[in-house]
């Protein structure tokens, strides 16, 4: 018997379809993994009392299971309904869909190109990325060029950039330090709130925020695709109000 590559790993949360149902409980096939037969049983259905499973669960039915034992070698697999929880229900089918999605979108492309389908392109991204999902969402971040890298066609590439960047915005991330800055100026207030605004105007990635909180301190919060760009861009900010405010006041980064 050979052992499949792919293997589902106990407490992981997969979609699965019921196979065949019987008192004892059933049989279902797991679709993330060429459809490897689990089984489920009855005690394993609910929480709740289940007088009548074959009336609960019916053949094609498409349902949620936690892995819950897991035999690599005998290919021995049981899996919960029961176990899974609201939130985990939740977030698997948010993946679900996101998958889904991702598939259309190599799929339309293929179509527009005039191939058969994209199972090449498909298989390559998912070779290095955990999912299809995943691997659009550092292409719109990073451009066509990564997924040129790991052999995908450059005009295919570029195609996918463009469908998937129509729903995928880039992640963002943010780094908050308290600026505390001060003007000894008869109009100090302007001079800061001017420093502020002509600072924030120079820099021109990332997104700023600033929120007063008393007298001389700010709570300031810069937003970018990372965590190293936005420590420059802080830092670029920082810089920027404390050359307009030389001579006329301080600034000083407390936290």
């Amino acid at each position: 018997m050979s052992v499949p590559q792919d293997f589902p790993e106990v407490g992981e949360i997969v979609l699965a379809t019921v196979e065949s149902v019987s008192p004892s409980g059933a049989w279902v096939t797991l679709d993330e993994y060429n459809n490897l037969r689990a089984f489920l049983p009855e005690s394993e259905l609910s929480r709740n009392v289940v007088k009548n499973i074959e009336k609960a669960l019916k053949p094609k039915q498409k349902i949620l299971v936690k892995i819950i034992r897991a035999d690599r070698q005998k290919l021995d697999i049981d899996v919960s309904m029961k176990q899974v929880t609201l939130e985990e229900q939740k977030l698997k089918r948010i993946e679900i869909k996101k998958s889904r999605w991702a598939e259309s979108v190599f799929n339309i492309v293929a179509k527009k190109l005039g191939k058969p389908n994209p199972e090449k392109e498909m298989k390559l991204v998912s070779q290095k990325y955990d999912s299809l999902y995943e691997g659009l969402e550092d292409l719109v971040e990073k451009g066509p060029e990564v997924f040129v890298k790991v052999g995908i066609d450059e005009n295919f590439a570029k195609e996918l950039y463009k469908l998937a960047s129509e729903k995928i915005r880039p992640s963002e991330v943010s780094i908050t330090k308290i600026f505390e800055i001060y003007s000894p100026e008869p109009d100090g207030i302007e001079v800061v709130k001017r420093a502020l605004k002509e600072s924030i105007d120079e820099i021109k990635e990332g997104n700023v925020s600033i929120k007063y909180i008393s007298a001389p301190r700010y709570r300031v919060t810069f937003y970018s695709q990372n965590y190293k760009d936005a420590e420059k861009g802080i830092k670029k900010l920082a810089a920027a109000i404390s050359k307009r405010l030389e001579g006329k006041g301080f600034l000083r980064v407390v936290e």
